[in-house]
């Protein structure tokens, strides 16, 4: 993500639909993480994302949150950019979303459930 044109286009989006967002810029990997107060915002700011036409584009997950807790340390309608990975795992694992998000990108095995066990 090293297009300034399309990252001012991601943060516009994120002010139009009210949502956090969290990038990677820079050398690949390009990294999006965004927390909307409902779906509906996040998935229009998805859509917005999705016309800019990024090489190699792929959602990994579109998750509602039920507890409706904020958990980005970004503030509303705002990105956040962060030059490498080691920058956004640090304050990805500061607000206590790594595991979750190291999760869903394939990095860690998800855990099982104790249910059923004996």
């Amino acid at each position: 993500m090293t297009s300034r044109r399309k990252i001012l286009a991601i943060g516009k989006a994120a002010k139009q639909h009210s949502c956090s967002v969290m990038l990677k810029t820079g050398k690949p990997p390009g990294v999006m993480i965004a927390e909307g107060d409902d779906e509906a915002g996040v998935k229009a700011w998805v859509q917005d994302v999705k016309r800019l036409r990024y090489k190699d584009y792929r959602l990994l997950r579109l998750e509602a949150v039920v507890d409706h807790t904020r958990r980005l340390p970004v503030d509303r309608a705002n990105v956040e950019e962060f030059e490498s990975m080691k920058e956004l795992s640090a304050s990805l694992a500061a607000c206590g979303v790594l595991p979750w998000w190291a999760e869903h990108m394939g990095f860690t095995q998800p855990k099982e459930s104790s249910e059923g066990k004996r």
